[in-house]
């Protein structure tokens, strides 16, 4: 079967085609996509900053509906609602057996978004009930922000700071909230997000091209600083920022990828005194992403306004491009869109 996709052959090079889908196999599932982000990556392996061989499909953040089901499909069939979880892993490498999924070292994203149609294994396809399919599809994005904040060990009452107005920045200030933050502080440079963050119920939010994060935070929080820090940006500024602003026994998370490579100084001093925790957090296992579909479906993560912009599938490279000029919040595309 082939459809329609948008294919990426070189950096800046992106093509609208008819590719042959992979065979549906026994326990594979044929999604039509409805929805499908526009991700970070997407943008960096557009410029040319991330690197995967090529030519490929983009987009993996994805929910549609089930249009056939191989013979050994029980959970779902032909009609239902579904959001995708692109990542594919072994099971049994020695990540996988420890229960850190997320690591995989033999992982896959055969289940891609910037096309008609999809294939995906029966065990990475949830059905949905009420959300609708622009809120399942930000599924991907949220299980990731889900993993950053299990592992940055957040307790109830705890001091958070997203250093970040985008999407997945507020995604953390929705997800510290439900696990339990007492305030949250949210640093950008674009008011109207930091306006859309003050509307998400952010404590505070400092645009730091006119006042110092820094000190708002230890104004705010207390000379101590924060007890959990998120840097949803990719930026080595900002993560020297957010190690200055975590307390004592605190945690900073890097959640944002920094392209290209480069190294951060940080004081042995500060790592002995302070027994701060600095961690990343990447991808997320098959229970984190169900649980970020049932978020979504229960609208106990509301992201109803999220999307601001959505593209049909021929014009892919301008959802790109209008993502990364920070115009709006969440950018769509979505294949079945008319021009």
């Amino acid at each position: 079967m082939k459809a329609k996709a948008a294919v990426l052959h070189a950096p800046g090079d992106l093509r609208v085609e008819e590719v042959e889908l992979s065979e549906l196999g026994e326990k594979d599932v044929l999604i039509r996509v409805e929805a499908c982000g526009v991700c970070p990556f997407d943008i960096r392996l557009y410029l040319g900053l991330s690197k995967l061989p090529l030519p490929k499909v983009l987009g993996h953040e994805l929910a549609g509906v089930v249009v056939e089901v191989g013979e050994k499909v029980s959970r779902v069939r032909p009609g239902d609602r579904v959001v995708a979880d692109p990542m594919v892993r072994d099971l049994t490498c020695p990540f996988c057996r420890r229960g850190e999924e997320n690591l995989c070292m033999n992982a896959k994203w055969p289940v891609v978004g910037f096309t008609e149609y999809t294939v995906a294994p029966e065990e990475n396809v949830y059905k949905i009930s009420r959300a609708s399919f622009f809120e399942a599809a930000l599924a991907e994005p949220l299980a990731a922000v889900i993993n950053s904040v299990e592992r940055s060990k957040m307790r109830l009452g705890d001091d958070v700071v997203v250093i970040g107005d985008g999407p997945n920045g507020l995604l953390h200030l929705k997800v510290a909230y439900v696990a339990g933050a007492a305030r949250v502080i949210v640093t950008g440079m674009m008011e109207h997000r930091l306006e859309r963050a003050l509307r998400y119920g952010a404590t505070e939010a400092v645009n730091v091209a006119r006042e110092d994060p820094v000190k708002v935070v230890k104004e705010v929080f207390g000379e101590q600083g924060a007890d959990r820090v998120f840097v949803t940006v990719g930026s080595t500024e900002a993560l020297l920022q957010g190690i200055k602003m975590v307390r004592k026994g605190g945690t900073v998370v890097q959640f944002a990828g920094i392209y290209p490579e480069t190294g951060i100084p940080i004081s042995a001093r500060f790592i002995h005194y302070s027994e701060a925790f600095l961690t990343g957090a990447t991808n997320s296992t098959r229970e984190q992403f169900r649980r970020a579909v049932k978020l979504l479906d229960t609208k106990r993560v509301d992201v109803s306004d999220y999307v601001t912009h959505k593209f049909p599938l021929e014009r892919a490279e301008e959802a790109l491009l209008t993502a990364k000029s920070l115009k709006g919040f969440k950018v769509m595309v979505v294949p079945t869109m008319k021009e």
